[in-house]
């Protein structure tokens, strides 16, 4: 194990004052906009650290509340980092006792870190505060080549709103400046905002995300945190409010009684106010630090120059490839100036929307664009998008949802599906859309009303209304996955009355029943490359969460009693978000005491007194839709294998080993009680690989 000493507060102090006089500027270029509180600097040497001494394929072993404290520096291996975290919290525990004699090494180098004046109370507290942070000076030193595309841009928007340029900075924190950035919470792009809070700054829709648009997402950013600072009063509480939101750093100024990042930091202790929250702003300034500093941590630095863009608003809608063709570009390169535009333009399903304005490169443009726009022939330019044939059903959608997409009424998507109510729909589920000219398309069967069977002729059975794929399985006794592979069926909701399917093979057609697990692994296997490439595979992640969704055990309803089971991932800070409530609410409303009471599986009361009831579940299920198609684009199912636990398994352990979320591990064991594992028992674990990137 190797063991780390962190310096003192008063040798950090001179460690930073000499290194801003080597790069012959100040920590930060206006410390009355950005104070650095002495009791944050720890945390900006933690975070300077961990920028600057140590990769992702290691890091370190702290405190979570004392940053001074850094226990060990180790390779990125879950097995090692897990027992040298379990035996650091039983030196710990052993201090706690108070012995202070016949110490091991690696016990009285805990105690020195903690200084010879720490209680034993102190001692015992640190012992449940152990906590693994991966280095990021690699990912770092990616985002310093990045920043340069778009810094001069970013620093332009804040002087255009009289903000300080210094916080063109916060991507360093957010996503080390991708453009393509992905969070495991559904937050996206460069500036990592949620799909709620983006649509109050820019368009967010099925066709446009500008969220990937590193230019307009920068002004969406700049204007949040306008907000923010206007509603706070300073930068710290502002960029602190970037990640906690404006109304938690409203609370937690009001129970401190204080607008002091410092004293906040130290003193305050809100339910929501985590460990990301509470270091936010001192990774900034961290950050700022280094990159101000960068050729003294990492030697020569090189930059990504800034592009020039022209750029055409469309008047009418237009095919993606006729914009590419006349320009003379491949749809690629007109994609990698737009990554605004998503799947569905680029596949030729959609065409550019009217208004939107395009960009493309000077460098790979040098001509007149608007003058070789205005060459594209009148028939290519349309007064209407392309109409919809039909919608697959994605996890949050509700008809009332969909039917307000489709400027549509839910009545006619009753009538013209067939569906017996308005809550008849399910993931995965292709439902028909009205057309402008009145004609409807052939029925999907979605009608569970008893309909005389059609007799099988053969090895054929013709499907009847009411037919459900497993309804045919059971009377037939064929395996669900056996039809859909004999019949290529990709999604077992999708049948029409008078469709043949076959019951069993021809003599010469051979049966490929596939797996979960292959199915999957065939849905992710789309090109991956540089920063625009996530882009590429957006449409893969989507598919494979639905399916994952199809076969999904978790409960997404609320009871009569307004009850709910709690689910992987979810926080009661979700709940109060999508309920639009305190989160002191839903703890007086359950007696709950800490965060911690809240468990997988558990059950809770909430309060729908600002949301209804479907507009929660649909915010519910949204989350977890994203939480899926994030994870599909960056991981992919290679195989399943059975595993029987052992005396010293935990799933969450199994879980972080595999790197698999939890939800994952749900999905493929739905009889499962993860609450209640035994030695012995069998789990299948799927084996995932990484997306090159």
């Amino acid at each position: 194990m190797v063991l780390l000493k962190v310096f003192p507060k008063r040798f950090f102090r001179s460690f930073l004052a000499i290194l801003c006089l080597l790069s012959m500027g100040p920590l930060i270029a206006d410390e009355a906009d950005f104070p650095l509180p002495p009791s944050l600097e720890p945390a900006v040497n933690f975070w300077i650290k961990v920028y600057t001494d140590a990769d992702t394929e290691s890091g370190f072993l702290h405190d979570s509340v004392n940053l001074d404290v850094i226990y060990a520096k180790l390779p990125r291996d879950s097995a090692l980092i897990d027992k040298q975290r379990t035996q650091i919290v039983r030196d710990l525990q052993v201090l706690a006792t108070g012995k202070r004699t016949s110490l091991t090494d690696a016990q009285q180098h805990i105690l020195e870190l903690w200084g010879t004046g720490v209680t034993n109370e102190r001692l015992r507290l640190a012992a449940e505060d152990v906590r693994w942070q991966l280095g990021q000076s690699d990912r770092y030193q990616e985002g310093l080549y990045r920043s340069g595309a778009y810094l001069p841009h970013i620093r332009a928007v804040a002087r255009s709103l009289g903000m300080p340029e210094e916080l063109a900075s916060l991507p360093h924190v957010e996503s080390s400046f991708h453009p393509g950035a992905m969070s495991q919470v559904a937050a996206s792009g460069m500036f990592q905002f949620m799909r709620e809070t983006a649509q109050r700054f820019m368009r967010v829709d099925p066709l446009v995300d500008e969220r990937l648009d590193p230019y307009k997402s920068a002004y969406g950013a700049m204007k949040l945190l306008k907000e923010n600072y206007e509603d706070l009063g300073n930068w710290p509480l502002a960029l602190t409010a970037y990640n906690h939101g404006t109304g938690g750093m409203m609370r937690a100024v009001k129970a401190s009684g204080t607008k002091d990042i410092g004293e906040i930091v130290e003193n305050y202790k809100g339910p929501r106010f985590g460990f990301a929250s509470r270091n936010f702003y001192a990774q900034f300034l961290a950050a700022r630090y280094v990159e101000t500093n960068a050729e003294k941590f990492y030697g020569p630095v090189a930059r990504l120059s800034a592009p020039q863009f022209n750029e055409f608003e469309m008047t009418g809608f237009v095919d993606a490839a006729v914009v590419a063709k006349t320009l003379g570009l491949s749809v690629d390169a007109l994609k990698q100036d737009n990554p605004a535009l998503l799947g569905q333009v680029w596949n030729g399903s959609k065409r550019i929307p009217k208004g939107y304005i395009v960009k493309i490169n000077r460098d790979k443009f040098q001509g007149d664009l608007a003058s070789t726009i205005n060459t594209i022939a009148a028939s290519d330019f349309h007064t209407a998008q392309v109409q919809d044939q039909n919608h697959i059903v994605r996890n949050g959608d509700s008809l009332s949802t969909i039917a307000r997409q489709y400027k549509t009424s839910v009545a006619e998507l009753v009538a013209i599906n067939q569906l017996r109510n308005r809550n008849a729909i399910r993931v995965g589920q292709k439902l028909i859309l009205p057309q402008q000219n009145g004609t409807v398309p052939t029925l999907i069967v979605n009608s569970s009303e008893p309909v005389a069977a059609t007799p099988s002729q053969g090895n054929r059975y013709t499907i009847a209304r009411g037919d459900t794929l497993s309804s045919i399985s059971n009377r037939f006794k064929v395996p669900t996955r056996t039809l859909m592979a004999l019949n290529n069926l990709s999604n077992k909701s999708i049948l029409q009355p008078g469709q043949k399917l076959l019951l069993k093979a021809e003599q010469s057609q051979p049966v490929a029943v596939k797996t979960i697990a292959t199915e999957l692994q065939q849905s992710v296997q789309a090109p991956v490359g540089s920063v625009p490439a996530i882009q590429n595979a957006e449409e893969q992640p989507m598919a494979v969460a639905s399916m994952v969704s199809s076969m999904n055990p978790a409960d997404y309803a609320v009871t009569a009693e307004g009850m709910i089971e709690v689910l992987p991932e979810e926080t009661l800070g979700h709940y109060a978000d999508w309920l639009r409530v305190d989160s002191k609410e839903l703890y007086s409303l359950n007696s709950l005491r800490s965060e911690n009471a809240v468990r997988v599986g558990s059950k809770l009361k909430l309060d729908f007194t600002r949301v209804d009831r479907e507009r929660f579940q649909t915010r519910r299920q949204q989350f977890h839709s994203n939480l899926q198609s994030q994870y599909f684009a960056a991981w992919r199912i290679s195989e399943t294998t059975n595993y029987r636990i052992k005396q010293s398994d935990s799933l969450a352990g199994l879980a972080r080993s595999n790197d698999i979320p939890m939800w994952l591990f749900r999905q493929y064991n739905p009889g499962v009680d993860i609450s209640r594992i035994q030695v012995g028992q069998t789990i299948v674990i799927p084996k995932v690989e990484r997306l090159t990137n």
